[in-house]
């Protein structure tokens, strides 16, 4: 369990740093899509409206519209690193549960 928790950790700080990287990249180079999201970060404009925006973003056809390969391949591993990461995460509470039920 206690690998697990590390995995995840490392996923999770792994993932903050893709958002931070996307955000920036959005920034710089969609800068008109960076606003129709509200202009999010990780921390200054994090909102549940900038959240709901970046999961719309990631799992909707956007970045293919955008023309930009090095975005598309970014999101692409972030639409995996997501049920991954929930998956994982799932584990862990079974695991932590289960445990402690017997």
């Amino acid at each position: 369990m206690t690998i697990l928790f590390l995995v995840l950790l490392v996923m999770s700080l792994g993932w903050l740093a893709m958002v931070r990287s996307l955000f920036d990249s959005l920034e710089e180079n969609h800068s008109q899509k960076y606003e129709e999201m509200g202009e999010p970060s990780l921390f200054a404009n994090n909102t549940t409206r900038t959240n709901w925006a970046l999961l719309k973003f990631l799992f909707t056809r956007a970045p293919e519209a955008l023309n930009d390969s090095s975005l598309l391949f970014q999101v692409n591993i972030m639409r995996v690193w997501v049920p991954l990461h929930l998956a994982g995460f799932v584990w862990l509470v079974i695991v932590a549960t289960s445990s402690h039920s017997g």
